[in-house]
């Protein structure tokens, strides 16, 4: 049998849950897994000066910076500045962002503990590195309005407990009071819809042998919704749900429930409000701006806009919406060749595209008659409008859409698909063309903008006298900004961990941490180096 402890780490959560429950408790000590305070001075170079200036990095946020040119998968998390804790590479650390509020208050961790349920303890950590919570076994977690939601895995140290096709358990707690809410026998996943929790359960066949798999688990699944107290709002056998909580739209109310046949029959895919219980089958997407696309029965499309009340229906269309922003929609073409088409839902004119690039809050259309435009998903306000070439007797095209109005373009040749040309477009038209350092360098890849707006590339070649590889970052015009780095990285564009602006991850030397524009670290750490000194696999 499954356990699964909680232990509450902090005066303030523990004093909450008294007086919800009306009962005294006291407060366990730490952990044996509670991070130790790492290092926090500065390491200096070779002339006694400071490595780095972390004092762009205090802004209270918390972020990873994840190993990637470490061996194993060894990370360090920070508040602002301030480092927290560098894990072992046999441990899992991650962020808790509030799918719901956006906020990220919270990193979790597991690690091995051979004194655990199956050798593994997972733990809750706050912003000043202190432990809320911890839990025996591996857990996974989400934090979704307010709730932390936790999902045992299934397999643990690489064996399954209670046989075949074990889903694990789920727990789902409110942090503000340090409360277990209620979960129905045989959770194993648990979706936070406004103030509707719901599960997604599983019970193995009971005529199943017990060294058998469970060929059709979705039959043996079905769905309960209720409220924070336990009420159950919905039931249904044989349906499974899956999230549509982490899209950064309004359908954060919403969930997709599946509801499989044992006849074979297709399965019926329908998008519910747990709140007002309205559900609308045939779903196939959400298109932005809260707008989501079904089948109708007659084989067409339907975009509705589920933001409004009366659920608007948008427009009627042959081929499936892919995505929307006011005053258009883009479809799949899946008649009549490859691509996409413009619907100007004012005018009724349809356009077609070659291809088309959603990034955040931008969408990148590439026409056939070689139109380059690029528009504001939240507005519909047009960014760039350049050209290109006409599609028609041209090579494949490689189209990337990078935000702020920029927009990656790569010419492949039909036969061997090698690269022949790579342009990069923006508001004032063509911005680069660094075809003529393909000989140079054998990969390409635009890096970041600079604070005068600026794109700057990575230009990746071997390095001499080695089997690896060294990167120069490249202006708009492919002049050497700076080199010498062993890698660089743009990522960390969404909330989630997210880097101040005009900032990357680099590697020089035997450093590599956060580096801007003008090449200066704001916080870097050696690759030999480990806050765990006790790590025997460090270097």
């Amino acid at each position: 049998m499954k356990r699964n402890v909680c232990r509450i780490g902090s005066a303030a959560v523990c004093a909450a849950l008294c007086l919800t429950l009306g009962c005294s408790c006291s407060v366990l000590p730490p952990a044996s897994g509670k991070p130790a305070a790492p290092a926090s001075s500065v390491p200096t170079d070779a002339h006694g000066d400071p490595l780095y200036d972390s004092s762009r990095l205090d802004d209270g946020k918390l972020r990873i910076l994840y190993g990637y040119d470490n061996s194993g998968g060894a990370c360090t998390v920070l508040c602002g500045s301030k480092v927290l804790y560098q894990s072992f590479r046999s441990e899992n650390v991650n962020l808790l962002q509030d799918t719901v509020t956006g906020e990220t208050n919270y990193w979790f961790r597991t690690w091995a503990d051979p004194d655990a349920y199956c050798g593994r303890r997972s733990g809750l950590f706050d912003k000043d590195g202190n432990e809320v919570m911890t839990f025996e076994g591996e857990q996974n977690a989400s934090m979704q309005n307010g709730l932390l939601v936790l999902q045992e895995a299934h397999a643990v140290n690489g064996s399954y407990e209670n046989g075949y096709d074990d889903y694990g358990t789920c727990q789902v707690i409110d942090l503000s009071t340090g409360e277990r809410l209620p979960v129905p026998d045989g959770a194993y996943r648990c979706i936070v819809c406004g103030d509707r929790l719901v599960f997604t359960c599983y019970a193995r066949p009971a005529d199943l042998a017990e060294d058998a798999w469970d060929d059709e688990p979705a039959l043996h699944s079905w769905v309960i919704i209720q409220t924070k107290d336990g009420t159950q709002t919905y039931g249904a056998d044989a349906t499974t749900a899956i999230s549509l909580s982490y899209a950064p739209d309004v359908l954060n109310d919403w969930v997709e429930l599946d509801t499989c046949h044992a006849s074979g029959e297709p399965t019926d895919e329908t998008l519910y409000h747990p709140a007002t219980g309205e559900g609308f089958t045939g779903f196939r997407q959400v298109c932005g701006n809260g707008t989501a696309c079904f089948v109708a029965s007659d084989g067409r499309y339907e975009l509705r806009d589920l933001a409004t009340v009366d659920r608007t229906l948008i427009g009627t269309f042959d081929d499936q919406p892919s995505s929307y922003f006011p005053g258009y929609v883009v479809t799949w073409r899946t008649s009549g060749g490859f691509g996409y088409d413009l619907h100007d839902l004012v005018t009724g004119e349809v356009t077609p595209l070659y291809a088309s690039s959603v990034m955040s809050d931008t969408i990148a259309l590439y026409y056939e008659d070689g139109r380059l435009k690029v528009f504001s998903t939240a507005t519909g306000d047009l960014i760039t409008d350049t050209a290109v070439e006409p599609v028609e007797g041209q090579q494949s095209v490689m189209m990337d859409n990078k935000g702020d109005g920029y927009v990656w373009l790569e010419l492949r040749d039909n036969d061997n698909f090698e690269t022949t040309a790579t342009r990069v477009y923006g508001p004032e038209g063509l911005v680069s063309d660094l075809t003529h350092l393909q000989d140079k360098y054998y990969a390409l890849n635009y890096l970041i903008t600079t604070p005068e707006g600026r794109p700057l590339y990575c230009g990746n070649a071997n390095a001499p006298s080695s089997n690896g590889s060294m990167c120069d970052v490249l202006d708009e015009n492919g002049n050497i900004v700076f080199y010498g780095l062993g890698s660089c990285y743009s990522y960390y564009d969404n909330s989630l961990n997210q880097l101040p602006e005009h900032v990357f991850v680099a590697k020089r030397g035997f450093y590599y941490g956060w580096m801007d524009t003008n090449g200066k670290w704001l916080y870097c750490q050696s690759i030999f180096s480990s806050i765990n000194a006790d790590d025997e696999m460090g270097y």
